[in-house]
């Protein structure tokens, strides 16, 4: 059959014109919003009877080639003879369809060969057995990043069915693993100089624990002001993520790392030629809990103490963005240095007052605390924040932790991927679609509609 096919083809590409009579009537006595013939338009499904008269016209062609003119003299002592037709059904954007399709019998196939084709499956991909097209698939996993999945059902209301939350919910897995690998072969060689990673939890199904931890490591691009999505884990560990990074050279050796003060990430990421830059919006929030867990000092006295160590750093930062653009890394030396000190001197003196554990939290902490300046002395830059990872973890809240929500492993990786590749990474997740729904086809695929208005009658 295949070579009978190839003989086919030869005539391609095939023209397909159809008629259709369009007749409108009014009450000029009544006055109409736009709206309503927008709304009586949509209601006729034009476009979804013209796809269902376009491809049933296709397959009417391709049987053709193979079998002849109806009744023509001579078909039946021909190889390939019509055969009975058949409805089948799908679902795409532009409605719910039903399409009536002829089969072609093959009287000489062999015995491991089927004996009857519908010869349209050859031409157009019915996405297997499933009712649901990839376009319904992608519009409700895009939704789904969003909404629950009952709602993403529910909000799909441009279409006559939509999938069942449990379609949906099966789509998202099947699209969030396929964007994984998608993702996966891009940031391969990637080397990041600087990364932001953060990690939370979400309510669990599954019987063996309460949480998942969810893991999220972006990108930062300091001279271009974007980011992208490195990894999106479940219940891995950060030493795991950053040795799977590394492999895949995703990082470099000197990469830079933004993050809190979690002791499992900094020592998952930092090594002899990589330094950790601690967001410099967490130390008072922290250095305020060691003082309270200290129980030594009045909340006046933490509050106070905090808001100097935060002035004092932030006057770092600031003296950072003013010098480093001229150069001026002396002047920015010099602030490195009365930073330092003031600060050893603080927790000199939490020692002295009985505060050990935020006396430590200084001491151990401080270098982190300026690598961005000390890089800035080199003329380069370093994120003195982790917020980038932080809105995106707002993302991870806004759709996965709710209180009511509880998730399975698998299927929260993949919906976190679909997630947060869509947030930060708006180009590959467009890209990836493209590629799902096959679009490049679009360009040998050509439409032209004219219309003839034969005016109306009062």
């Amino acid at each position: 059959m295949n070579g009978d096919w190839v003989m086919i083809m030869k005539e391609s590409p095939i023209e397909i014109t159809a008629t259709i009579d369009f007749a409108l009537t009014i009450d000029l006595t009544e006055e109409y919003p736009l709206s309503a013939f927008a709304e009586l338009l949509t209601d006729q499904r034009i476009e979804s009877t013209l796809l269902e008269t376009a491809i049933e016209i296709l397959n009417e062609n391709l049987v053709e080639a193979y079998c002849g003119e109806k009744h023509a003299e001579g078909n039946g002592t021909k190889r390939y003879q019509r055969s009975t037709s058949k409805t089948r059904t799908a679902v795409t954007t532009a409605g719910d369809h039903e399409f009536s399709l002829g089969y072609v019998k093959d009287t000489a196939a062999a015995d491991d060969e089927n004996t009857h084709f519908r010869p349209i499956e050859q031409v157009v991909d019915f996405n297997g057995k499933k009712r649901y097209q990839q376009d319904i698939a992608a519009r409700t996993v895009d939704l789904a990043t969003t909404l629950s999945y009952r709602d993403a059902a529910a909000h799909a209301d441009d279409l006559e069915r939509t999938p069942s939350k449990d379609t949906i919910r099966d789509r998202v897995i099947n699209c969030g693993r396929k964007l994984t690998e998608f993702v996966s072969s891009r940031i391969a060689g990637q080397e990041a100089d600087t990364v932001i990673p953060d990690g939370t939890n979400c309510y669990s199904q599954d019987e063996d624990r309460e949480y998942h931890d969810v893991q999220v490591t972006l990108a930062e691009d300091t001279e271009t002001a974007s980011r992208s999505v490195l990894d999106v884990s479940v219940n891995s560990s950060w030493s795991e993520i950053a040795a799977d990074l590394d492999a895949a050279e995703a990082i470099t050796d000197d990469t830079q790392v933004v993050s809190d003060a979690e002791n499992s990430l900094v020592e998952a990421f930092e090594t002899e030629t990589r330094d950790h830059q601690l967001d410099l919006s967490h130390v008072p929030r922290t250095l305020e809990y060691k003082l309270w867990d200290d129980g030594a000092l009045s909340l006046e006295n933490r509050r106070e103490i905090s808001t100097e160590v935060s002035g004092e750093l932030f006057h770092l930062k600031n003296s950072v963005e003013k010098h480093r653009p001229e150069e001026e890394y002396s002047a920015i030396r010099s602030r490195i240095a009365k930073t330092k000190e003031r600060i050893e001197k603080t927790a000199w003196q939490l020692e002295q007052l009985s505060s050990p554990k935020a006396a430590s939290y200084l001491h151990r902490g401080l270098d982190s605390m300026v690598t961005f300046a000390e890089y800035a002395t080199d003329g380069f830059e370093v994120p003195w924040t982790s917020n980038p990872v932080e809105r995106a973890m707002g993302e991870v809240a806004k759709r996965c932790k709710r209180d009511w929500m509880q998730w399975s492993e698998e299927g929260l990786d993949t919906l976190l991927q679909l997630t947060l590749t869509k947030y930060a990474d708006p180009d590959y997740y467009r890209e990836f679609f493209d590629d799902y729904l096959q679009r490049s086809t679009h360009e040998t695929l050509r439409c032209d509609v004219s219309v003839t208005a034969s005016g109306g009658e009062f």
